[in-house]
């Protein structure tokens, strides 16, 4: 067996789910109820509750009895937080361990003209799993991790980025530093953190912490961070405080979460990157199991994850018959800007005109308005075509089973991501990659042949329906 690998269909067993559901049927008086309007149930595992260690919580926060008694403990970094807390559970313990849901057929491969080739062009050989290995194989293999865990850690600080600037929000305490996964290869990412006596300290009671890797960026606040804040609310008592990233695309989603009741503005704490947060309480939620190999990159999208986004976010599928948007992603910056964006168009109005499809419209995404008719456009799509960009983070707006996503890569500079490709495989959208050239930092031409061959077997699919 490989030692990089937590094989996921060693624990997934139907008696966890039936010893859950028993528990929900008898007691779910605590679930709120946008848990239950959102149907997301199925989600949780609800374990601090199913195993009595809420009644102890909820004794030791009555009677302030968290304080610090393991003074002789060198402090320790902690990968393994639910072996490290069932030793010292005086320091914290376990909220929700759950099974993330696994692909419920072999995971699929992204679709194209030649994928080897395609793999090879784009300089993605031995990054993309999808180039290493087939179907059966990345089924054992992703997710790489097979776990959602929630902890409670008492006396914790939050960090600010004392390692780098856009990864913040490692929970830490003067005897150990919780780091479930690694964020990149630098070495300070798997560092102890300690306590800095002159550093700026904003205190709070209890506080849930929704902070992870760039955090004005919205190619990654929606597939990272929020699917954290939400199973985070939806754990704990509504009346403990968020705290969440300030400005941009958070403010417009916790904008949502307020309009829906899912929390209140009174208890948003949003982020000051001046300040080292305490709490006597601190909530902190991520995949597990620590991934120490190359597979460490590969827990940021799981199934579960994406599919809590999706129900909460989207609140209504729409039929298919209003589904008849074409969305073409325009960059407008310099990087991945596709030079031969008109050629793209007046390729998909020919083939339209050809398959006989005038129900479809075509769409140009520039990413301008607000994030609510941003929603409201993808739900509508039944076809995205876009170049590499945070944009795409979109799709997650779309409609399972029956929506097609085409990414078009670059073949120079920074590795192509394989993040869409992930995100569009949990939520059950076809996926296909096309060919382009240049540098990620710059501007790409896409392969038109390559997109040609994508868009005719799409069009003459929806022809079918």
């Amino acid at each position: 067996i490989d030692p990089c690998i937590y094989y996921p269909s060693q624990i997934y067993h139907k008696k966890y789910y039936q010893s859950r559901s028993s528990v929900l049927n008898t007691n779910a008086t605590f679930i709120s109820d946008w848990v239950q309007k959102f149907n997301l149930i199925e989600l949780f595992d609800w374990t601090w509750y199913r195993n009595g260690d809420y009644e102890k919580y909820l004794e030791i926060k009555n009677s302030n009895e968290n304080k610090d008694d393991d003074d002789d403990q060198q402090p320790i970094v902690v990968n393994n937080v639910k072996q490290y807390l069932s030793s010292y559970p005086k320091q914290g313990f376990i909220v929700e361990d759950f099974v993330q849901l696994q692909n419920p057929l072999l995971h699929p491969m992204p679709l194209s003209r030649n994928f080897s080739s395609t793999c090879q062009e784009l300089n993605i050989v031995n990054t993309w799993h999808s180039c290493l290995f087939n179907s059966t194989e990345l089924s054992h293999r992703l997710p790489g991790t097979t776990h959602v865990v929630t902890i409670a850690i008492f006396n914790a600080f939050i960090d600010n980025g004392l390692c780098h600037k856009d990864v913040v929000g490692t929970v830490y305490t003067k005897l150990a530093t919780y780091r479930f996964q690694r964020y990149s290869t630098k070495t300070c990412h798997n560092s102890l953190i300690i306590p800095h006596p002159n550093l700026k300290v904003e205190y709070h009671d209890e506080l849930l912490n929704s902070l992870g890797m760039y955090l004005n960026a919205p190619g990654h606040f929606a597939p990272q961070q929020l699917p954290h804040l939400l199973r985070l609310l939806a754990l704990t008592s509504n009346k403990i405080k968020l705290l969440v990233a300030k400005g941009g695309i958070a403010d417009q989603f916790i904008d949502i979460l307020i309009e829906r009741q899912i929390i209140k503005r009174e208890h948003i704490v949003q982020y000051d990157p001046t300040n080292i947060y305490y709490a006597k309480v601190v909530y902190q939620t991520d995949s597990w199991p620590y991934l120490p190999c190359y597979l460490y990159e590969k827990y940021l999208h799981d199934r579960t994850d994406m599919i809590l986004t999706h129900r909460v976010i989207v609140e209504r599928e729409l039929p298919d018959e209003q589904r008849n948007l074409i969305v073409v992603i325009k960059r407008t910056k310099r990087a991945r800007r596709v030079n031969n964006h008109d050629k793209i168009i007046d390729l998909i109005e020919k083939l339209l005109e050809e398959h006989s499809q005038p129900q479809f419209k075509i769409s140009i995404f520039t990413a301008e308005g607000h994030l609510k008719e941003h929603i409201e456009l993808f739900k509508r799509a039944r076809l995205v075509i876009a170049p590499h960009g945070a944009g795409l983070f979109n799709v997650m707006w779309c409609k399972p089973d029956g929506t097609d996503i085409v990414e078009i890569g670059y073949s120079s500079g920074m590795k192509l991501p394989e993040m869409y490709f992930e995100i569009a495989s949990h939520l059950n959208l076809t996926y296909w990659l096309v060919k382009g050239t240049g540098n990620y930092a710059g501007p790409i031409n896409v392969d038109l042949d390559d997109l040609e061959w994508a868009l005719k077997r799409i069009f003459k699919k929806f022809k079918n329906v």
